[in-house]
């Protein structure tokens, strides 16, 4: 914490801490384990009983010498060889994880004999420093503010270089952006005159201005602006609506989704967005958190932006200047032109149409979850021996690791409290019926707490609630849905379905599900070429059945449910990069287990074991990785020597090229749905949700079969696999009950 605080930690200190010299913390991690480093340890055992007993012991393999002659049940003349700190449980719960012990000891062990160059010369970093690498570095981490003080170093201020590795850009200078703020119809008329005969505008709205921006010729876009109030002026508004709907007039933007939900605010049109420099500069640079236009404007420029609010099409307009070249260079305009750009107007009517909500039902459901809430409290205080705060991790850590005494592996949270998060209390969930009562109890207290509260307060006066989607929020491409969140709302368990019957389809219509199945595990066995699995997928297979039948070696009319449930938590788990621990941890299997089970899986799939490593390779090669349609992320941390950035930069590398081609698919889909819906159903089927894999439309009742059949050969055909893409319809009056079509 200071300097007075410092101590010298030598060997003296580290047996006055442990008891042990420094050489057998490998032996007492090798039981104990180390959360914050994934070892695992042997279950059960804390810092008190691994000191102690690599104390008595001296070393791991010692103690398991020493325990290795019992047998179980053991008898009473071995009983009475057990002496302190061994006891029957405790070496029943040793040998059981014997290999898990020696595992943990392996990753405990440092490895001392690396041979390294080193020269404490060249290790002074201010000779060395290289500090546009630096400032590229910061930024890629989104470290802004450290990058304002680059110039601290050595008392320099240059221009920082450009967020997306492009030296070669030339300086854009803010000389020369002109602003004019209209304030009559007629001064408002004659910039629409300018507007028409342009071909090209910047459109921005802010804070009640709408603001048009174009360029006589050369340099950044002059900025002419007017009150929003004046679009209730019927000839302007109409006016404008045309300009808006004129696909010959180029419309560039920062966010065209925002700027499309406001012209339909407006009885408007949208069309003709040819760039938005939001999107361009997410699908550069996804990993980027902050895609403001002054943020983007800093990063890219070095400079803050005027606070002048008309100037703000010039500086959208240098920024498309910027990243134009850019897209093009890394082939990502392609994925901008055909999916982002088109997709943003078709969210923006998503939001505006909302979806039906029943107020009454979320009032009788809010009144049972209370009850049944209220219920779970009693019986959580009745088995902690006492009420205490569940919602406190606190408090709850207390109930759980000091009074009930809980002894499986939880890691630690930052401040070195043993964890209550929802995975850690999934590994308790076999040592005390508690567990179960509390993640109900939580679920409960989400789903009341996050939607059945809040949403009456958000219907408006049609009763329908409006989600937004966020098109930048995910580096894989997969929108992302928030106030309230439409796309996360339970659907497994009995109270989720309920909350889902709430939401209601308008009278005279009827919903319609729109729901790819399995496409991840589609697109891997596309991607891979994994001939096993693509002929499955062929013959129209339960993939998950043919999997179990592959990997253990029976018949698949002999897979049982464990074995289908084992193997479709590792036919998703690959996609995600899923280990043997994880495995392990998922289908509640020994280490031994889970290991050949994936090397099974990995001589069965070979096709795709080999694309997963083909993958990592090419992420290393290139420092990023591509969907099939050519989104990209960046991937920087594979070649980190930190071993937890490389595994999880080697987990984004799998996962991206199949989550983000499921993604791409998808939106490619609504595209090519919407252009069907306006040509032949206009008003009579809309698009209301997008959650992941599914699109759920609301639909005139009496033609409910004939779209579901044109929309099912859209989305099944929006792209050519070399396996089948397959989507399942369904129909109903609310969302939880629906029937197969």
């Amino acid at each position: 914490k200071g300097v007075t605080d410092t101590v010298t930690y030598n060997e003296k200190e580290v047996v006055a801490r442990y008891g042990l010299k420094p050489s057998q913390l490998i032996d007492y991690k090798g039981l104990k384990g180390d959360p914050s480093d994934n070892i695992p340890g042997v279950p059960g055992i804390g810092d008190k009983t691994a000191s102690l007993l690599i104390q008595k012991f001296k070393s791991l393999e010692l103690l398991y010498k020493a325990i290795s002659n019992f047998q179980f049940p053991i008898s009473k003349k071995d009983k009475a060889k057990i002496k302190p700190p061994l006891s029957e449980k405790l070496i029943q719960k040793l040998l059981e994880h014997k290999d898990q012990a020696f595992f943990s000891k392996h990753l405990s062990t440092i490895i001392r004999d690396v041979d390294i160059a080193f020269d404490l010369e060249k290790a002074e970093w201010l000779k060395h420093l290289d500090k546009p690498a630096l400032e590229k570095l910061l930024k890629d981490l989104a470290l802004y503010s450290i990058v304002k003080r680059l110039g601290e170093i050595d008392g320099s201020t240059p221009e920082p270089v450009s967020l997306f590795d492009v030296s070669s850009a030339p300086k854009a200078s803010m000389d020369g952006i002109k602003t004019t703020l209209a304030g009559s119809a007629a001064e408002v008329g004659k910039i629409f005159d300018k507007v028409e005969s342009a071909g090209e505008v910047v459109i921005d709205i802010q804070n009640g201005i709408v603001m048009l921006g174009f360029s006589a010729g050369g340099g950044p876009a002059s900025g002419w602006g007017f009150p929003e109030t004046m679009m209730k002026n019927a000839s302007l508004s109409a006016r404008l609506g045309k300009i808006l709907a004129n696909p010959e007039i180029k419309k560039i933007g920062h966010d065209v989704k925002m700027v499309s939900r406001w012209a339909l605010e407006q009885g408007m049109e949208p069309s003709g967005f040819t760039f938005d420099t939001k999107l361009a500069a997410y699908l550069l640079n996804a990993d980027v958190k902050d895609f403001l236009l002054e943020r983007l404007f800093f990063l890219e420029f070095g400079r803050d932006m005027d606070s002048e609010p008309l100037k703000r099409p010039g500086y959208i307009s240098m920024l498309k200047e910027r990243y134009e070249p850019r897209l093009k260079e890394s082939e990502l305009n392609k994925v901008l032109d055909t999916i982002e750009l088109p997709l943003s107007p078709i969210l923006a009517r998503m939001e505006r149409a909302g979806i039906k909500v029943d107020a009454k039902m979320l009032g009788k459901l809010s009144i049972i979850i209370s009850k049944e809430i209220e219920s779970l409290e009693k019986k959580i205080a009745q088995m902690a021996g006492g009420a205490f705060n569940i919602n406190s991790p606190k408090q709850l850590s207390v109930v759980l690791f000091e009074k009930l005494d809980l002894k499986s592996k939880v890691r630690k949270t930052g401040k070195g409290a043993l964890s209550t998060a929802h995975s850690e209390l999934e590994k308790l969930a076999h040592e005390h019926p508690i567990i179960e009562l509390i993640l109900k109890y939580r679920e409960l207290q989400k789903l009341k707490t996050t939607y059945i509260e809040p949403f009456p307060a958000l219907l408006d006066s049609a009763g329908r609630v409006h989600t937004t989607y966020n098109q930048i929020g995910a580096a894989t491409g997969r929108l992302s849905s928030q106030d309230p969140n439409l796309q996360n709302i339970p659907t497994r368990t009995e109270v989720g379905q309920e909350f889902r019957k709430a939401f209601i389809a308008e009278k005279g219509f009827i919903f319609l599900s729109c729901d790819y199945s399995q496409l991840e595990l589609r697109i891997a066995a596309h991607l891979s070429g994994d001939k096993e699995m693509s002929d499955a997928f062929k013959r129209g297979e339960d993939i998950h059945t043919r999997t179990a039948s592959r990997v253990f070696g029976v018949e698949p009319s002999a897979v049982t449910k464990a074995m289908r449930n084992q193997a479709k938590t590792l036919n998703f788990g690959v996609l995600y990069g899923m280990g043997v621990q994880g495995f392990q941890r998922a289908s509640k299997v020994s280490r031994d287990e889970a290991r050949a089970f994936i090397d099974n899986y990995k001589k069965e799939f070979s096709g795709l074991a080999t694309y997963l490593e083909e993958v990592k390779e090419q992420a290393r090669k290139n420092g990023y990785v591509s969907t099939l349609f050519g989104r990209r992320r960046p991937v920087p941390e594979i070649l980190s020597t930190m071993p937890m950035l490389r595994a999880g930069a080697e987990r984004v590398a799998i996962n991206m090229p199949i989550q983000g081609t499921s993604a791409d698919l998808i939106k490619m889909a609504m595209i090519q749905v919407q252009i069907l819906l306006d040509k032949k159903y206009n008003n009579q089927a809309t698009i209301l949700l997008q959650v992941h894999d599914e699109l759920l439309f609301e639909v005139k009742k009496d033609m409910v079969r004939d779209v579901a059949k044109e929309i099912k050969e859209i989305m099944e055909n929006a792209h050519h696999f070399n396996v089948p893409i397959v989507v399942d319809t369904k129909s109903g009056d609310n969302w939880s009950e629906m029937k197969k079509i």
